[in-house]
């Protein structure tokens, strides 16, 4: 298996893994605070987020990032989540 190949596999387990996590706090109504920070790239996300057009949100995601869907989707969720939308 090709580095590149193992290092999407690694990113699609790891946006699989967050999205999970995300489903448990949301589950047990658990808060995480952090100290969310957006990174310049992801600003389009963010109002896209504001406007409430997530498929816009994560199309733009994947256009900036070169990820796949459900890195973007996860990616998408946790600035939603660290900008408390």
């Amino acid at each position: 298996m090709s580095v590149e190949i193992q290092i999407q596999a690694a990113r699609e387990r790891i946006a699989k893994l967050e999205a999970e996590v995300h489903f448990l706090y949301k589950h047990f109504g658990v808060t995480f605070v952090s100290t969310f920070e957006l990174d310049p790239a992801d600003k389009e996300v963010a109002e896209f987020l504001k406007k409430k057009d997530e498929m816009k949100a994560i199309t733009a995601y994947r256009a900036i990032h070169q990820v796949s869907f459900s890195e973007a989707k996860a990616a998408v969720d946790e600035i939603r989540i660290g900008l408390g939308l």
